[in-house]
């Protein structure tokens, strides 16, 4: 008999075991992740001075790059460093054999900016944040001439990455506040083992769902849906909008067509010879 635990402060051990488990479930599914890119990449644009005045954050993985941050200096825009930066992010996925890249972007932020370089919509989420869109914009990668040179960390120096991020989310909030609240829900056994559960973000009233696992000695027994429906209910209690996540054709989209979840988008080849669905949950 398992227990389920909501956690709002859950230690890095106990998600690292969701994240494992979910990590060997695909490797058995699909072998050839072994033998796929899977780094973090900075791309870091510097002043005279040497201080960082812009930068881009991707991660390759599943033969995709996605880009998570796009910094540049207010004193430095209107000059072209954004899309210099992306065309260098970009080179470096197609040195690493990687032809596709996906982003978010808001409706405050820069869908406009992102269009130009040859991006394309392809799902959103309304009201996210509260009175605004999210978009998600994919691209196919081309080599390109007179890519600009930046300093490339790969994987990114920790404290590199902690101001990129720390400076980009000051700039969202000048337009929305952004409260970045971990919450998780562990399945744990008599002697308190974590068997199961699932792990996101609460941020900009969405609840950001990035993994679900069950080891198999447990499936098929219905824990799933209690997870789900102890995650509702919390949400609901936390007046949020709604739930986004996504899957692959060798997880579970069926299963979460059966709890109200709808696909919003599609990622072609990610991974390679397999789909990934953008998918959603409206709570209200």
């Amino acid at each position: 008999m398992l227990t389920i635990e909501l956690d709002s402060a859950p230690s890095r051990t106990d998600i690292q075991t969701i994240r494992s488990g979910l990590g060997a479930y695909n490797l058995k599914h699909v072998p050839v992740l072994t033998e796929l890119v899977n780094t973090d990449v900075a791309i870091v644009a510097r002043g005279q001075d040497k201080q960082i005045i812009g930068g881009a954050i991707g991660e390759l993985s599943w033969g995709w790059l996605y880009v998570d941050t796009l910094w540049v200096d207010a004193s430095h825009r209107q000059n072209g460093l954004g899309r210099q930066l992306m065309a260098a992010i970009e080179d470096h996925a197609l040195q690493n054999g990687i032809p596709h890249c996906y982003l978010m972007t808001t409706s405050f932020q820069a869908r406009p900016f992102y269009e130009k370089l040859g991006y394309k919509v392809i799902g959103q989420n309304q009201d996210r944040p509260r009175g605004h869109t999210m978009y998600y914009l994919t691209k196919v990668l081309l080599p390109a001439q007179n890519v600009p040179e930046f300093e490339i960390q790969s994987p990114p120096y920790a404290h590199v990455a902690q101001r990129l991020n720390d400076i980009f989310i000051q700039d969202a909030e000048k337009n929305v506040p952004l409260i970045n609240q971990p919450l998780a829900i562990f399945l744990r056994d008599e002697a308190g083992t974590v068997q199961g559960g699932l792990f996101g973000n609460l941020f900009w009233d969405w609840f950001d769902l990035r993994f679900v696992w069950i080891d198999d000695a447990y499936r098929g027994q219905g824990y799933a849906r209690r997870l789900f429906e102890v995650l509702d209910a919390e949400l609901q209690r936390r007046h949020t909008i709604g739930i986004v996540a996504d899957t692959t054709d060798f997880q579970a989209l069926d299963f979460y067509k059966t709890i109200g979840f709808e696909v919003f988008g599609t990622l072609a080849d990610r991974p390679p010879g397999h789909t990934s669905y953008l998918i959603q949950k409206s709570l209200g």
